[in-house]
């Protein structure tokens, strides 16, 4: 479940892949479902607008992403995981993601921490998130993990006809 990264004498743990990864969400999620959590602390409104999951572009930023490209056909659902449309393939090309369709699944539903609704990971959303950072679409926040939005992020939003509302 983890993989190991040695250097010198110090030893660098980490959750071995998005399939490991995906798996503890889910515990996670069926936790919370059965049990009466405590309640958390609010997280800081920047890593709620926009963050880093993994690889992969998250909360509110990240949900509008998803929706998106669902609701514009680029991607399909099918159960948790989805592919890129020969649409989608276009938009890629067109917007100068560098996304290999022979990767499979394409993408997978991730659920979000703070927005309780899934975003999209795995090798497509890897090379959309890769792109927005890229072209300077998004910049990192002091927040660890933590992004804000550029106005040529904005712009890319508004080519898939979404206004962000921060």
């Amino acid at each position: 479940m983890l993989s190991v990264w040695a250097q010198g004498r110090f030893r660098y743990y980490r959750i071995r892949d998005d399939d490991v990864a995906a798996l503890i969400e889910n515990l996670v999620d069926l936790a919370a479902k059965t049990t009466a959590a405590p309640r958390r602390a609010i997280p800081a409104e920047q890593l709620r607008q926009s963050r880093t999951c993994y690889h992969h572009l998250a909360g509110q930023l990240g949900v509008l992403l998803s929706n998106a490209l669902i609701r514009r056909r680029l991607v399909i659902i099918d159960g948790r995981d989805g592919r890129v449309t020969e649409q989608g393939l276009a938009w890629c090309r067109a917007e100068a993601i560098d996304f290999d369709p022979a990767r499979q699944p394409h993408l997978r539903l991730c659920n979000d921490w703070t927005e309780r609704v899934p975003h999209l990971a795995g090798p497509f959303a890897n090379a959309v998130l890769a792109r927005l950072v890229e072209m300077r679409g998004v910049a990192p926040h002091r927040i660890p993990r933590a992004l804000r939005i550029t106005d040529r992020g904005r712009a890319f939003f508004d080519r898939l006809g979404v206004q962000v509302p921060f």
